[in-house]
């Protein structure tokens, strides 16, 4: 009885370490919302209107109010064009017209897309911390 006790916790470790999911365009392609305070969403492959826009993300976060007092869209927010290697997204803006791309870590498990926080400070900047989005 007692090997059988001890068995348990392995089984249990094993199941909850699933492997991730292989990333590709085809697998993001949709609306994912930041999980925690939703201010931020990411819109993969779609355009406004929801037509097909290949390997572009539409960042869509919260609006402020500048200093002259007009509501405009948070720093971060617009088109990015991407592709995507290995467990890494290669981000650029499409706002800039510097052609440098930027790595930032991504990972798809359970629904759930773990991506470090490109958008936050701006492009081209270091990741602040990794966001958990969900898919609407």
């Amino acid at each position: 009885m007692r090997p059988y006790i001890l068995l348990i916790p392995l089984i249990v470790s094993l199941v909850a370490c699933q492997k991730a999911e292989t990333i590709s365009p085809d697998t993001l392609t949709g609306v994912w919302v930041e999980k925690t305070g939703r201010r931020d969403t990411l819109i993969f492959n779609l355009d406004r209107t929801g037509k097909p826009l290949p390997k572009t993300i539409l960042v869509n976060r919260s609006r402020v109010i500048n200093a002259e007092g007009s509501l405009v869209p948070s720093l971060g927010s617009g088109y990015y064009g991407y592709d995507v290697q290995n467990n890494s997204i290669l981000v650029v803006s499409l706002f800039s017209s510097s052609t440098q791309r930027s790595s930032y870590k991504i990972e798809l498990q359970d629904n759930q897309l773990q991506l470090e926080n490109f958008f936050e400070l701006g492009f081209n900047q270091p990741a602040t911390a990794t966001r958990t989005l969900i898919r609407l």
